[in-house]
């Protein structure tokens, strides 16, 4: 009988600068453009809300992802390892970690995947707050406060094109703060004949309003190749699609990474699209490029004929890869790299879920090592992926690297006997010199069904405590038997985080994945949305405020006390029954915050009293929607 295994933390700071200021960067690379591309549809608001035949395709075939440089390997002798350690290590205490929780201010229930998998998650929002979520089923769109928009569109739907009827899956989103526009990837077929990238630019900052479709090729080399796996980036001029290329059936054998440039004004304008090609691109010692991430600006500001992509071996490591794109599509653009020392990393094993209704376990398809995620901000690009933290369980890694500096830094979360799979990270500071990050991430393991959370780090790359956002509802089987721990679910294969670029304190929202029941295909995925908010200590706003107002789980309490003396706050209903009796003691002239975790409070009006040597002060009114 397999024990529970009670949880070791792990967080370790690891850092192996190179010398400053000696990191050379290499050309590497071939460019070729510029070629034009028509718009091949035009949708409007109308077409994106009439009914259409809901269908999706899946094939269930193995990609060769798996089997990528020594994945396959590692990732079994890994297994091995960690099903031994279920019995070890017991009578670990946690350590204790070192800044406050994330602030959960609103969530709600996303997308479902009908059909499909793995989910695929992805979210952005506009400075109107404008959300949309996509999943490998399809799109929708939310306002902030969880109001849906347009739901259950599939990705049929959004491209309203009978002559595109293969899969469509592995979508991307992202939303253009200086224009003011959204724009969408999303892949089409798996075979060089079908391999297209749709490419979808928002008609305006309102996506309902329709969309502007491009359909570019998937097989651009003429090599018998197809397109998998998008990543995207934008910078003021030029939109950046990264693609790893697969050879046709039955091998899949992979065939290196390639990328488009695009002209952004073309696709908001409808026009023909200005584009230009790179492939053969290689790390400083000659290997193939593979899965480059862009860096995008962390809050949303220019970045001006210039994008940074991130690379990571899929298997195992000791350094980062920074490549650097200089210029727009018509100069020509020029591609160069430089890599940074890094502790050693390497794929984890695959993933445990409990089966609620027997108490077996069955196995979910872990991360594979390579960069999931990254913003640039003020001279350093961040980024993250999950890497084995001991024994084979998969823990989050999370890397600055300073150009300016010539070093790259690492630091590595996790606990002994779960997963933390599929990690994505968004800019959470106050400005260009803040570099706090915010996480989002998977979880799930013998004790738990799939579920999903977030986790901070703050400038000196110190965690906080992770958060749940929401919790499993039930196992995961699509695919094999449940209880057959050998063939793993599919999961991820990414999680969505966004910044909300226009407001006045950090505020990032992510979409994730979690067990939940869907009809018609039980123990499957649905998407979680979540707005996670920051209220720095120096508040300027020396008002009484109640924040967040309507809350869901924790609100904090701001006022000034202006006079030395004996502090009451308190809790009513609104027939003015005492609730809680929240403080009561002296206080001296001083501003106060205090901060109260309300899930026990039925849903429902509340008011906030506070007093002053039995005088009262003032009385605030509180929403909670739990």
């Amino acid at each position: 009988m397999v024990r529970h295994l009670p949880v070791l933390l792990f967080i370790l700071f690891l850092s192996i600068p190179s010398k400053a200021q000696n990191i050379q960067f290499t050309h590497t690379g071939k460019y070729s453009g510029v070629y034009t591309q028509p718009l091949f549809l035009s949708t409007s608001s109308s077409d994106l809300k009439k009914p259409q035949l809901h269908y999706s395709f899946e094939s269930l075939y193995q990609k060769s992802k798996s089997r990528l440089f020594q994945v396959a390997k590692l990732k079994d002798a890994k297994m091995t390892q960690k099903v031994e350690s279920l019995t070890e290590n017991e009578g670990f205490v946690a350590s204790k970690l070192t800044i406050s929780n994330p602030l959960i201010r609103s969530s709600f229930k996303g997308n479902e995947l009908k059909s499909w998998t793995p989910t695929d998650n992805s979210i952005a929002i506009s400075k109107g707050g404008i959300i949309v979520s996509c999943v490998n089923y399809g799109i929708e769109y939310y306002k902030s406060d969880g109001t849906p928009l347009l739901s259950n569109a599939t990705w049929s739907d959004f491209v309203n094109n009978n002559l595109l009827d293969q899969a469509k899956y592995d979508p991307r989103v992202i939303y253009d703060n200086k224009n003011d526009r959204f724009v969408v990837v999303l892949l089409h077929g798996f075979s060089s004949a079908s391999s297209k990238i749709l490419v979808g630019f928002s008609k305006s900052n309102n996506p309902l309003e329709g969309w502007n479709i491009y359909q570019m090729s998937g097989s651009p080399f003429s090599d018998t190749s197809w397109s998998d796996y998008p990543n995207i980036g934008l910078n003021d001029k030029d939109l950046f699609i990264s693609l790893n290329r697969f050879g046709d059936a039955p091998d899949y054998k992979w065939k290196k990474t390639y990328m488009y440039q695009i002209g952004l004004n073309e696709g908001y304008n409808g026009q023909s699209l200005n584009y230009g090609l790179w492939n053969d691109i290689y790390t400083p010692k000659g290997e193939d490029a593979i899965t480059l991430v862009a860096a995008n600006e962390g809050l949303g500001n220019s970045l001006t004929n210039k994008m940074y992509f991130v690379q990571l071996m899929p298997d195992s490591g000791s350094y980062v890869y920074l490549y650097k794109l200089a210029d727009t599509l018509g100069n020509p653009p020029t591609l160069s790299v430089a890599e940074y020392a890094v502790p050693h990393y390497e794929v984890c094993a695959n993933a445990f879920e409990k089966n609620p209704s027997t108490g077996g376990i069955d196995s979910l398809s872990s991360s594979i090592a390579w960069a999931q995620n990254a913003f640039y901000l003020n001279g350093v690009v961040h980024y993250t992926h999950s890497a084995d933290m001991g024994t084979g369980w998969c823990g989050i890694s999370y890397g600055r690297i300073d150009i300016n500096a010539g070093k790259a830094d690492v630091t590595m979360y996790g606990e002994q006997g779960t997963d933390l799979c599929y990690p994505a990270v968004a800019s959470f500071g106050e400005d260009s010199n803040s570099h706090e990050a915010m996480i989002a991430y998977l979880q799930s393991d013998i004790r738990m069904t799939p579920q999903c959370g977030i986790i901070g780090v703050d400038k000196e790359m110190k965690w906080s405590a992770p958060r749940v956002i929401k919790t499993g509802d039930t196992m995961v089987n699509i695919l094999y038997p449940p209880d057959y721990a050998i063939q793993p679910e599919r999961w991820g294969d990414y999680t969505g985080i966004c910044r909300r670029y226009n407001t006045t304190f950090p505020e990032v929202w992510t979409g994730a994945a979690y067990g939940a029941n869907t009809p018609p295909r039980m123990a499957s995925y649905g998407t979680w949305i979540a707005e996670i908010v920051k209220y720095p200590s120096d508040r300027p706003n020396a008002e009484v405020q109640v924040y967040p107002n309507p809350m869901t789980e924790m609100f904090t309490l701001e006022f000034d006390n202006e006079m030395a003396g004996r502090i009451t706050v308190q809790m009513f209903d609104v027939a003015g029954k005492l609730v809680y009796k929240l403080f009561d003691d002296q206080l001296k002239t001083s501003r106060n915050r205090l901060s109260f975790n309300a899930l026990a409070l039925p849903k429902g009006m509340y008011f906030i009293k506070v007093s002053r040597n039995g005088k009262a002060l003032f009385s605030k009114k509180l929403t909670v929607r739990n």
